[in-house]
């Protein structure tokens, strides 16, 4: 089965051959940007920014577009220190009472 990845620039699905390069061009496909010059500059700025293999963004994209099952929904974070509990629905006061 092969691989579909997702561009970091344009956040489309492209298809590279299977031994990642193109060799009637002469160019190694990449995992993290499709062929556009707009999309190379954007997601080598991009990882470069990141920090970690393309590899790893590649996968993360991936997850994120729902290619590599379930997307995950983030965890509700807990409340702040301090603040007030919201107010309940029958608590609140009206100009008639």
């Amino acid at each position: 089965m092969r691989t579909i990845y997702v561009c970091l620039g344009c956040a489309g699905l492209y298809l590279p051959p299977e031994s990642m390069t193109y060799p009637s061009l002469g160019m190694v496909a990449s995992r993290v940007h499709c062929g556009m010059p707009d999309c190379k500059a954007t997601a080598e700025e991009a990882v470069k920014l990141v920090g970690v293999p393309e590899e790893t963004v590649a996968r993360w994209m991936r997850r994120a577009a729902g290619l590599d099952g379930v997307v995950r929904e983030p965890r509700p974070g807990r409340r702040a220190r301090g603040r007030r509990p919201g107010a309940a629905p029958a608590s609140a006061r009206s100009k008639l009472l």
